[in-house]
């Protein structure tokens, strides 16, 4: 098997799809379209083909590919494995109402044998097994034997495991069958070997989807007229295969990041060439910090060139957290010799060179991701000492389950992630009493509604505020700091101070979008934190506290 770089495995799959009448089909924004609410980023890329699955025809072609970038956040205590990333690419082919099983298998066993020459021997597959809604999936079992897959390596597993959708409540559905491959070694696996009975050694790199189904209002399954066949393979994962390392991050894309921090830090990565079970305690350790740090900043990258900005909201909230959680680990590399103000810019332009070729958007924003992660770990600075010490201090009072009233300052008035302080505190041995947590921030978050709609009801005659105001100038698209902010004019109204700029990076409420929180700092360094934003005739009103 001849070792491949990432470059040479984009160029190949745009080759075979290509010479297999499948046009290239531009990827999609990290930001779903404005009318999927039930994922905060692009999470696969069915999601943009959806309205074709059923009825819409294409206007490109019936068979397409890409390569997409995706951010799923759930696995993120699992970013540091071998194999999970909160950010990586997709790559992807679709039948729209044309091939189906036969097709579909025979081109995924033939670019992986013979485009990739990966042995046969060292791949494993699963089929649907069955349920009450479908049958089990013998044709596809069969198309694996043809192509020569031996009996023994393909395993029959339940909807858990082998089905897909439907992404809503409705909508076309089906089986699907996995392609896994043997890590870790060089040997050929056992005979008897697969992925059902030896987990460990088997990684999922290939997922074909048949939507050959309908799931109605009723959750009755019927079966479509029109099929849709939706594959995607992980790229990260499929280079990892082809340049013989143990883990994603040795590959291409993370290498070079991990020789960054080697060399700013005056460090070795403990991790080449060894394999899991080689390592100390302390090396895994200090493993898991350097591939946090990679991963989180380049998934940082990707959302903020997708225009993503930190804040204590929604899809800021989660690049808040990456950021800070990054920051946090490399306090724990080393916490004394730390300029964000040349490691930031360092490995932002090293994953530019990595990936500016292919994400266009990247060199785009390059310059505006270093200020933006920048600002965001300055203000970070200034307060994680006195959180740390915060926390310490909570810590230190219970035995072994913090209160949430405590969990709940540390987020409402230092804005650290609650995630983060429950992954300090687990270190520790200690739980957070997240129950209480989860309920008393929805308390707050609706008293702060509610309390947005009493003032307006109470003070309804802005206008007296506003007299000769001009327009606010809202400059948030392309910046979250300025030193050109001027203070037009301060109100007190009742027990509230509201402050008026000439221009603002920060959201007012308006149909149905959520106001931004923030902490403003000021010159003087003095800090107010920014608790709602509401727009009167064009004009920003910022109240803090």
């Amino acid at each position: 098997m001849e070792k491949l770089s990432s470059q040479k495995i984009r160029e190949l799959w745009k080759q075979f799809w290509e010479s297999n009448d499948h046009k290239f089909l531009s990827p999609a924004s990290l930001i779903p379209d404005s009318k999927d609410k039930t994922v905060l980023f692009t999470t696969a890329w069915m999601q943009q083909l959806v309205p074709y699955l059923v009825w819409k025809p294409h206007d490109l072609w019936k068979r397409v590919y890409n390569i997409q970038k995706c951010v799923r956040t759930v696995d993120i205590d699992e970013v540091w494995d071998h194999s999970h990333l909160t950010c990586f690419e997709m790559m992807w082919n679709w039948s729209l109402w044309d091939y189906f099983k036969k097709e579909s298998i025979n081109w995924s066993f033939n670019f992986l044998t013979k485009y990739l020459n990966i042995p046969i021997e060292k791949l494993a597959v699963t089929v649907f097994e069955w349920d009450k809604d479908a049958p089990r999936d013998e044709f596809s079992a069969e198309m694996w034997k043809e192509v020569w897959m031996p009996e023994h390596k393909i395993s029959y597993l339940d909807k858990k495991d082998n089905w897909w959708g439907p992404a809503w409540e409705t909508w076309p559905c089906g089986p699907d069958t996995e392609i896994f491959y043997r890590v870790w070694s060089e040997e050929l696996p056992p005979l008897e070997s697969n992925n059902k009975t030896d987990d460990a050694n088997w990684m999922e790199i290939w997922n074909n989807v048949f939507m050959e189904f309908y799931k109605d209002e009723n959750r009755k399954f019927s079966q479509l007229s029109q099929q849709n066949v939706d594959t995607w393979m992980w790229f990260e994962r499929i280079c990892m295969v082809l340049q013989w390392v143990n883990t994603v991050y040795e590959t291409d894309l993370f290498k070079g990041l991990l020789w960054i921090l080697e060399n700013y830090f005056n460090i070795t990565y403990p991790w080449y060439g060894r394999m899991d079970s080689e390592f100390t305690d302390a090396e895994r350790i200090f493993a898991k910090r350097m591939r946090i740090v990679c991963d989180h900043i380049r998934s940082g990258y990707f959302m903020i060139s997708d225009w993503v900005i930190p804040s204590n909201e929604w899809r800021g909230y989660v690049l808040r957290r990456l950021i800070r959680r990054m920051y946090y680990n490399l306090l724990l590399i080393d916490d004394k010799n730390i300029n964000i103000e040349v490691l930031i810019p360092d490995m932002i332009n090293h994953i530019a060179l990595v990936y500016g070729d292919y994400r266009k958007e990247l060199n785009l924003h390059k310059d505006s991701t270093i200020k933006v992660i920048i600002d965001e770990l300055s203000q970070f600075q200034r307060t994680i000492t006195k959180w740390l010490k915060m926390l310490e201090e909570i810590m230190s009072k219970w035995e072994k389950i913090i209160q949430w009233k405590d969990i709940f300052v540390l987020y409402d008035t230092y804005g650290f992630p609650v995630e983060l302080t429950r992954e300090i505190a687990t270190s520790e041995w200690i739980v957070i009493d997240e129950g209480w947590y989860k309920e008393y921030l929805e308390q707050a978050k609706e008293k702060s509604r509610q309390w947005t709609k009493d003032m307006f009801k109470r003070w309804v005659d802005w206008a007296m505020y506003l007299d000769w105001m001009p327009k606010t100038q809202f400059i948030g698209y392309d910046e979250i700091s300025s030193s050109d902010i001027n203070i037009l004019k301060q109100i007190e109204v009742e027990w509230q101070k509201v402050i008026i700029f000439d221009k603002t990076p920060f959201y007012a409420e308006s149909w149905g979008q959520t106001w931004d929180k923030w902490v403003l700092i000021l010159e003087d360094w003095t800090e107010l934190k920014i608790k709602d934003v509401q727009k009167y005739a064009w004009v920003f009103l910022h109240f803090v506290e």
